[in-house]
């Protein structure tokens, strides 16, 4: 469905008229926001001082995303992790950076990662 933002919109990661969608989820970072389209496409609007929010969006076969201050993240259907945005700290390595600091933290999260494809709850009785 469409997404209704409400809060502080300094950057366009809120838009008070919303955003008109077939999105499934939705990720509030700093100042940004992610939107999983129900075609596994990432929609992003806000701030992208760091990458973290293309304004054309992240193409993929995505089923989950996270936003953090000013990186993301997504777990594409194979189980693998995309991430863009700062990496200060290592918190979105990709292969470059690993390369540029001689470290092995993007082999670490490109490992697949098993989906939960379904959800029971149960009611406590």
């Amino acid at each position: 469905g469409s997404i209704a933002c409400w809060g502080r919109n300094l950057h366009g990661q809120a838009p008070p008229a919303g955003v008109d969608g077939d999105f499934v989820a939705i990720a509030a970072g700093e100042f940004h926001s992610l939107a999983l389209q129900r075609d596994g496409n990432i929609a992003c609007l806000g701030s992208n001082n760091d990458g973290q929010a293309p304004p054309d969006g992240i193409q993929g076969d995505f089923v989950a995303i996270a936003a953090g201050a000013n990186h993301s993240l997504a777990i594409r259907r194979d189980g693998s992790i995309a991430c863009w945005g700062a990496n200060y700290d290592g918190e979105a390595p990709t292969p470059e950076h690993d390369e540029e600091y001689e470290v092995d933290d993007y082999a670490t999260l490109s490992a697949n990662f098993p989906f939960m494809t379904d959800v029971h709850m149960y009611p406590v009785t």
